[in-house]
């Protein structure tokens, strides 16, 4: 694909991508400099050097959102982006209503169910519900509806959702959408502006090969100044550097998110991992895994595809279940020295552009 390809580690049988992707080995070279390299220089001016790494953090993310990287902040978790949002939103009496679905990661749910404390009511679409289906939401979305959470990609069944036309049904009545991206990033396409979402929420350590503690949100435009997050902290602040405890004014733009002192590191890793795989070109990659999934997809029985058939309903990863022989096949697998992980639904695997057709096989020699 591209030279940028070379820097990746020896990927053989990593098929737990969906969970953390391997991050490029410079990456390591590139957070000693950036973070130690001005102490060890005794440079004066650390933080600068600092904000201008995650100021790089921002600007790549935006490229892969299709937006401007005024509209991302830096987090330390989805969930803590989804708190953060939930809790900066002016809220009408009569619209108390949250909507997720049952389906959803479990982090974001505990987030909503906290916020029963504060009068709000917690409906959850049935596992049983067909989320891909709009009409399964357009039923449970009306006037009541303060916030709906969406999954761009499930992560125990790999379903691909249609996000811009959820969004769609969200503003018809008024309420806000916030999409949940960090099983979808890096390897589908993420259109914020397309979406017309209000807030999108993800992670770095999946499929954008960032490690842990790279989360982040990312406002609309529209949303930004509506907002007035109660957690807050000295970077939250119109100017950081101001010292006046007695004034406090939010930053114009969504690091009015951000809160107290942050986290550098993950910034700089996962910066320099989507610079990365831009290099080697996102749509390619996404090319690579539809082309390794499908692989997957067209060489096992229909009844054991947990994750849907249809490739444009499907995420990066496969998900496979075969009932009464499940640990026989997860054993084999295991003992062929691949790397994947089993939920309930099934096996999670899930390739990058740094696996090949082999490692697919090595599946298939015992389907």
């Amino acid at each position: 694909m591209s030279a940028a390809a070379d820097s990746w580690p020896d990927a053989s049988g990593y098929l737990l991508n969906h969970s953390a992707g391997l991050p490029p080995l410079s990456a390591a070279d590139t957070l000693r400099d950036t973070l130690f390299g001005p102490w060890t220089a005794r440079d004066d001016q650390v933080w600068p050097h600092w904000l201008r790494a995650i100021e790089g953090f921002r600007a790549e993310l935006a490229k892969v959102l299709h937006s401007e990287a005024a509209l991302v902040c830096p987090q330390p978790s989805v969930s803590a982006a989804l708190t953060q949002i939930l809790g900066s939103l002016p809220v009408a009496p009569k619209r108390n209503r949250l909507l997720i679905a049952e389906r959803a990661f479990p982090s974001l749910g505990f987030v909503l169910k906290k916020l029963e404390r504060r009068g709000f009511e917690v409906v959850m679409l049935p596992r049983s519900s067909n989320t891909l289906d709009p009409d399964s939401w357009k039923c449970c979305l009306d006037e009541r509806t303060h916030c709906v959470l969406f999954t761009h990609v499930h992560s125990n069944t790999s379903e691909c959702h249609d996000i811009g036309a959820l969004c769609a049904l969200a503003r018809e009545v008024g309420a806000i959408s916030v999409v949940d991206v960090a099983q979808s990033i890096g390897i589908r396409d993420v259109d914020a502006q397309a979406w017309r979402a209000d807030f999108i929420i993800g992670s770095c350590i999946k499929w954008l090969c960032g490690g842990s503690g790279a989360g982040f949100l990312w406002a609309n435009a529209a949303r930004v100044e509506q907002c007035e997050p109660i957690d807050v902290g000295w970077f939250s602040h119109a100017n950081p550097f101001e010292f006046d405890i007695h004034h406090f004014s939010y930053a114009p733009d969504a690091l009015r998110f951000w809160g107290g002192t942050p986290s550098v590191a993950p910034a700089i890793v996962a910066a320099h991992s989507i610079a990365s795989l831009r290099a080697v070109g996102l749509e390619q990659i996404e090319a690579r895994n539809r082309a390794l999934t499908e692989l997957l997809c067209s060489n096992v029985p229909e009844q054991a595809l947990v994750s849907p058939r249809d490739p444009r309903q499907r995420g990066g990863s496969v998900v496979l279940q075969f009932g009464d022989r499940q640990q026989d096949f997860v054993a084999r697998l295991r003992a062929s020295g691949l790397q994947f992980d089993v939920r309930a639904e099934g096996v999670r695997l899930s390739p990058h552009f740094y696996n090949s057709e082999d490692d697919m096989q090595r599946v298939l020699d015992w389907v």
